[in-house]
């Protein structure tokens, strides 16, 4: 008995790490955006001290700050984290802050830090199924139309995948994301269809159409989506895993705002149920965290108006819960990307 009561008060310390490490981060966001200057390197020094499992974009957001106030040494420190913590080379101009990087006397010592970091390891083999059961998802789709027949195929296949999810990820308290597969890049995607002979069929039709693909490179948003994605096509992803996912987070494998998106969207997205294969009690009160916007085509909606006071002091009681940015901090963050050239947020739905 001894022994289980000390896995279990390892496992909720851990638990808690996690937790303070999302505190952290938050604070230290919310320090920047509200007096612009060093203060908030104390609470980014706390988060990255924590026994916790951190996120290349957390650092990266901390080496942006960092070169906005001219420091240049915690640049390098922050960058060599987020290059440890898995950021690709290529996604370090994702912030327009560093478009002109290349340019700039810091350069040749960024190279140098890159060259010289400790590479983190990923599960190629588990990045290759999870891609793999993308490719077939997305082909299906490509070619199901208005066929009953393959729009069912399509279907059971996605029921199947989030089925291998839960079976051999969110059972164990993981979830396959940037922290266990490796940030998504085009580099990579490109080397697994060539290794196993595919061809992307949107892809393919997006270079018919305008003679090029993905003007964006794909490790910009730095994260890896594809098995995110699948949970976003289902009304009953979030209600049936809830705790799971909510696991996920405190492990360290899923992060806050991802955790409220699949909850907004498992309403927002589906406002009737289409999966006839899916049986689930979906959760419509207090899904909101006014990550996704009004629209006025939804009868359900998981938007508070601002106006509301009420409303958005649930708002952010909800985001406090799950270890999410203030609602508020969020409004000044979009500020700052637009106006100071940083980026907080990272396409793939506001993440």
């Amino acid at each position: 008995m001894k022994f289980f009561a000390f896995i279990f008060f390892c496992a909720n310390s851990l638990f808690s790490q996690q937790m303070e490490y999302y505190r952290h981060i938050n604070q230290a966001e919310e320090l920047f955006v509200l007096y612009h200057d060093a203060q908030c390197f104390k609470e980014y020094q706390k988060a990255f001290n924590t026994k916790a499992r951190y996120f290349a974009k957390d650092a990266y957001i901390a080496a942006q700050i960092a070169f906005y106030l001219k420091d240049e040494k915690k640049v390098l420190v922050y960058l060599k984290q987020s290059f440890e913590l898995g950021l690709p080379f290529s996604a370090l101009k994702s912030a327009p802050i560093f478009q002109q990087i290349e340019t700039t006397p810091i350069f040749p010592e960024i190279v140098k830090v890159f060259q010289q970091c400790k590479k983190p390891t990923f599960d190629a083999a588990a990045r290759d199924t999870i891609y793999h059961k993308c490719f077939i998802s997305d082909s299906l789709k490509f070619y199901m139309g208005r066929d009953s027949k393959k729009i069912a195929q399509f279907t059971q296949f996605e029921d199947s995948f989030r089925d291998h999810l839960k079976q051999e990820y969110l059972s164990k308290g993981i979830f396959p994301n940037e922290n266990l597969i490796g940030i998504a890049t085009d580099s990579v995607y490109e080397d697994f269809m060539r290794r196993f002979g595919h061809v992307d069929p949107y892809a393919a039709e997006e270079k018919q159409l305008f003679g090029s693909t993905n003007s964006i490179p794909t490790e910009y948003g730095l994260v890896s989506k594809y098995s995110f994605s699948v949970l976003l096509h289902s009304s009953c992803s979030f209600p049936n895993y809830q705790k799971l996912l909510f696991a996920a987070v405190l492990s360290g494998y899923m992060q806050p705002i991802e955790y409220g998106l699949l909850h907004e969207t498992s309403i927002s997205w589906n406002q009737e149920a289409t999966n006839q294969n899916e049986n689930c009690t979906r959760l419509l009160s207090n899904a909101y965290y006014n990550i996704l916007g009004f629209d006025p085509r939804n009868k359900i909606q998981t938007r508070i108006d601002v106006s509301d006071t009420e409303g958005m002091k649930q708002v952010e009681k909800n985001r406090t819960t799950i270890g999410m940015q203030k609602y508020s901090i969020d409004q000044l963050k979009r500020i700052d990307q637009k106006n100071l050239g940083l980026k907080f947020f990272f396409y793939f739905l506001e993440r």
